[in-house]
């Protein structure tokens, strides 16, 4: 028998957790139109951790979805997606952050999904530097004409969901985005739940 758990990310938060190689990690957009950034790394040492860039090229798109998988800095396989009900998530955005609420958003600065990841991934040795940048689940964004990158509400219904098997043994850090201006996140920040399915331990 597998071993379920399963994790809540309360809206403008996020959350680390360790998973298993085999193990499942269903990601469940709980209202609609919320992102998730989702990083991870590679236990025990966590050098190795995953790369937005490396994942684009070598899948040859900016826009996965199932069947593709997420790679490390070093190019090895961190995640396959195998399942996807949404099919629209990005791998161009950075985390958002206190400077892009101050500077691109003119808002009063708070904590962004750089600083809640780095917060929920301290106690693993972690700091707001070691934090890459993220798979954005259930993230639109777009290019013009002119290759402006351009952040469109999600097009992710109450209950959508993509489920991940991981390669190895791995640190997750997942963030129910705090873009609470513009289309991020529709214009409300909301919660994730996480679904993780673990193999047993021989």
């Amino acid at each position: 028998m597998n071993e379920s758990e399963t994790i809540n990310v309360p809206a403008s938060s996020a959350r680390a957790f360790e998973v298993r190689k085999g193990s499942l990690v269903k990601i469940v957009d709980i209202e609609g139109q919320q992102v998730g950034d989702f990083v991870a790394f590679v236990l025990p040492d966590l050098k190795e951790k995953f790369s937005a860039g490396r994942t684009r090229i070598e899948n040859s798109t900016r826009r996965i979805s199932r069947g593709n998988q997420l790679l490390s800095n070093v190019c090895n396989p961190m995640f396959t997606i195998m399942e996807d009900t949404c099919r629209v998530h990005d791998l161009l955005y950075p985390p958002c952050s206190r400077w892009v609420f101050e500077h691109r958003y003119k808002v009063e600065p708070h904590d962004g999904c750089l600083e809640n990841l780095a917060r929920a991934l301290a106690g693993f040795g972690l700091t707001i530097h070691d934090i890459p940048d993220p798979f954005n689940v259930f993230m639109n964004a777009r290019m013009d004409e002119n290759f402006k990158p351009t952040i469109m509400p999600p097009i992710s219904h109450a209950g959508d969901y993509i489920v991940l098997h991981a390669h190895a043994h791995m640190l997750v850090g997942l963030s129910a985005c705090a873009v609470d201006a513009g289309n991020t996140n529709a214009g409300r920040c909301k919660p994730l739940r996480v679904e993780l399915t673990h193999p047993r331990l021989s």
